[in-house]
């Protein structure tokens, strides 16, 4: 009977022991103990979960969420024009592409992309003008090449005043409609809801206001001359997992 009763006195303690385990290890693992990512954003099935100071919830995915991702993980150092942040932003091949072809159609970007190409193709050209160990041969081409595409980019210059503006309208709609959307989330209770709300108060502050300095109160006309920037306050590095 002693025997038995050690027994039992020694796998309660086992367990004691495994259970004390078990909660170091939880603690171990918590991310704002072992300073995990307090930062964060990743796409799901039709939503982005975020991840603000730490905490960690998800809203709808819409269109504006995609302008304001590439801006949260890609800082300009100075605001970037509407067209430019729409070819950034796009969603990589295979995401939502319902959604990038309705994008594509309403910001006119493939023509903006084929006009971003030949300019690209024109520079490259330059580069081979400008080496002095090429031959006077492969130059000639490059030079036929490189008149042919500024010829053809002055007879379609796509970046005229309506396609520009057009595209400035479309993002500044959808940035503010996600702003708009996350500063109204609630909870299950229906309270407001504590890290949506918070993450609207971040964006508004650090990416609305910053882009719409000189467009209107804090961007609430207009954001100024087109462009769009992100000023994260120190010690804010967003990733994306």
């Amino acid at each position: 009977m002693t025997q038995v009763t050690d027994f039992v006195d020694l796998y309660r303690e086992k367990c004691r022991s495994y259970t004390t385990v078990m909660k170091t290890h939880r603690q171990d693992t918590d991310p704002s103990r072992r300073g995990g990512c307090q930062y964060a954003l990743r796409r799901g099935l039709g939503t982005w979960e975020v991840t603000y100071e730490g905490r960690r919830d998800s809203f709808r995915d819409e269109q504006g969420a995609e302008y304001v991702v590439w801006l949260l993980l890609h800082p300009p150092p100075k605001p970037i024009h509407a067209v430019t942040l729409a070819l950034e932003a796009r969603p990589a091949p295979g995401d939502t592409p319902w959604a990038e072809g309705i994008q594509q159609r309403s910001l006119g970007l493939d023509d903006a992309e084929t006009i971003r190409d030949l300019r690209r193709q024109a520079r490259q050209l330059e580069a081979v003008l400008e080496d002095k160990l090429e031959s006077e041969p492969v130059k000639a081409e490059a030079r036929r090449q490189r008149e042919d595409i500024l010829e053809f980019l002055r007879k379609n210059p796509w970046r005229s005043r309506d396609c520009a503006q057009k595209c400035v309208r479309a993002i500044t709609m959808a940035i503010k409609r996600l702003h708009c959307n996350l500063a109204r989330a609630v909870d299950a209770e229906g309270k407001p809801h504590p890290i949506l709300q918070d993450f609207a108060r971040h964006l508004w502050k650090h990416l609305i206001v910053p882009s719409g300095r000189g467009g209107g109160q804090g961007g609430v006309r207009g954001f100024a001359g087109g462009c769009f920037t992100y000023e994260p306050p120190p010690g804010v590095l967003w990733r994306r997992e």
